[in-house]
């Protein structure tokens, strides 16, 4: 199973929010530079954050995003629901109606399942631990790959 791309720029974006110390406002493209997102796709993400509250954005010269509320108050699930709304590892367990098997399916049950465990344990992972950990990391000299 793959999380989606917009999860992990979600929690990347606000796991670097949260990093960022003060009531200023971060640029987009500063957040698409350090976390390798395109600009484009990050200013979609955003919005999304934003509407569910989890960041503030601002426009202009002074613009840019910043967290609505405390790193500790906001759980990775609270992201998957921002910007994806399912983790389901099939198709089935969201539009079940799309599958000519789903009335006598053994897996459906199965996997449902698995997204409920999935969301239960992001539920109770907070952005202040990941940036916590980030910040462990990086001041450990963490090698970052790159792309050249």
């Amino acid at each position: 199973m793959l999380v989606p791309m917009k999860v992990d720029y979600g929690v990347r974006t606000l796991v670097y929010l949260a990093q960022q110390d003060g009531p200023e406002f971060t640029s987009t493209s500063d957040i698409a530079r350090v976390q390798h997102i395109p600009e484009p796709y990050l200013l979609r993400i955003c919005s999304e954050l934003q509407k569910s509250g989890l960041i503030q954005s601002r426009r202009g010269p002074q613009g840019g995003h910043k967290l609505a509320k405390p790193s500790e108050e906001i759980s990775v699930s609270d992201v998957v629901n921002s910007v994806d709304y399912s983790l389901a590892p099939v198709d089935c367990v969201e539009e079940p109606d799309g599958c000519r098997l789903s009335g006598a399916c053994s897996q459906r049950d199965l996997w449902s399942d698995v997204e409920t465990m999935l969301l239960e344990h992001l539920s109770k992972v907070r952005i202040s631990e990941l940036k916590n950990q980030q910040m462990t990391m990086t001041l450990a000299g963490a090698p970052v790959k790159t792309n050249f």
